[in-house]
């Protein structure tokens, strides 16, 4: 957060595991009354033990402004956060006889285990499941985010961590997630890499995931997810403090059939719109699930010529000091079929876009009040692939599904 929130410290769930080991609390859940008739749940996962906390608070508030004017029969949304000086616990809306609306703990979970380890996260969204027993889920996570850039966590528990030095090095602020426990972890923080989180989240369970963090509407991200969600909603950006305006966006997601290009678009206008010129930076994309294959088939071709990288120069830059760089998708692909002759045609590439981005905004300058061009702003970033790049993050590339599915075989130099 540069009162940036969702940057990365500066700035980014295995229903076969067995619920004994993995849930790491001692409270039963306790369900709605009628859990059989949730049409619709939405969970909001919020790794807030950081600075972000008391924008959690604030979040939280919006989306009890917002559920006091809705209709919530058939609807459930549950938050999962944890913050440093209170457990992890797990919540549900519900609004009482007074018709006031509050959230409820439903769970609560030790901190043995990490809010950013695989575990814990199919952990939470299977209780979410066994609780509401809905017919559609939803899923938001909350934190801070770097995209694909990789954080190598080990995500060993507390108590096998004890005697390990924390440092800098293993600190690297990446990824998503950041989790914390002052009292235990002596300034470290965990993060979980995008194919670790890809992992941990079931086969066909969310129909759509919407990042609420830094940098993650990236085409690698998107592709690693792509079994994941039938939509996907994230930022190539920053985004500032407030993050999303849920009072404004819940009504458009928490409900049977949501809309969440309205809901893309209402989070837009608010920072577009802002009163304040120095909010009025914002930048959103979603993304057709559906139609990732078709465009990762297009560019497997258009890239298999391949042989060397766009130079960065006049690239769209989606990043800020330290972090990334990432690069607009759409232009780095145009780049690439430019160098690298085939018989693929921009044109179709154009096509498919529109088809798997369904909705695209940004505000006319970055967070660096760099110009965003129109033109060459896609909704998507990814990173710049070099057949010379031989560092640890390009390793880590090389494990990727997108990079496995397009790039030709490259051996690093």
């Amino acid at each position: 957060m540069i009162m940036n929130r969702k940057l990365p410290l500066y700035g980014t769930a295995l229903l076969s595991v067995v619920m004994s080991m993995s849930s790491c609390g001692d409270d039963k859940p306790q369900g709605p009354t009628e859990p059989d008739s949730i049409k619709r749940c939405v969970l909001l996962y919020a790794v807030a033990s950081n600075n972000l906390y008391e924008n959690l608070l604030s979040d939280k508030d919006e989306i009890l402004e917002a559920a006091r004017d809705m209709d919530l029969t058939g609807l459930s949304m549950m938050v999962y956060q944890v913050t440093r000086n209170d457990s992890a616990r797990l919540l549900q809306l519900r609004r009482g006889r007074d018709g006031v609306c509050e959230f409820i703990s439903v769970k609560s979970y030790d901190k043995d285990i990490y809010s950013t380890d695989p575990r814990r996260i199919s952990a939470v969204i299977e209780d979410v499941r066994a609780l509401t027993n809905a017919n559609n889920y939803g899923l938001i996570f909350w934190s801070h985010g770097t995209g694909i850039d990789p954080s190598f966590s080990t995500h060993d528990t507390r108590s096998d961590c004890d005697e390990m030095v924390f440092s800098e090095t293993r600190h690297s602020f990446y990824s998503f997630g950041s989790d914390n426990n002052p009292e235990k972890d002596k300034g470290y923080y965990d993060e979980i890499d995008i194919d670790e989180l890809a992992d941990a989240i079931p086969d066909g369970v969310f129909d759509f995931i919407w990042f609420d963090a830094c940098y993650m509407s990236g085409i690698e991200t998107a592709y690693e997810l792509r079994d994941k969600c039938d939509t996907f909603v994230a930022y190539p950006t920053e985004v500032y403090t407030p993050g999303m305006p849920y009072n404004l966006t819940i009504p458009y997601i928490l409900k049977e059939t949501p809309d969440l290009k309205s809901a893309a678009s209402e989070f837009f206008t608010y920072y577009s719109d802002h009163p304040s010129s120095s909010y009025r930076v914002a930048t959103i994309a979603v993304m057709d699930m559906t139609k990732i294959e078709i465009v990762a088939e297009y560019c497997n071709r258009a890239y298999s010529g391949f042989s060397k990288a766009p130079s960065s120069s006049g690239l769209q830059t989606y990043s800020r000091g330290k972090f990334g760089p990432f690069y607009d998708f759409g232009q780095y692909t145009r780049r690439v079929m430019e160098m690298n002759p085939t018989d693929m045609t921009s044109e179709d590439f154009e096509r498919l876009m529109d088809e798997f981005v369904i909705y695209k905004s940004a505000t006319d300058y970055d967070f660096n009040g760099r110009p965003i061009s129109a033109d060459n702003y896609s909704g998507v970033s990814c990173f710049r692939f070099s057949e010379s790049d031989s560092s640890e993050k390009a390793q880590y590339y090389h494990t990727l599904d997108w990079y496995k599915r397009v790039y030709p075989k490259v051996e690093l130099e």
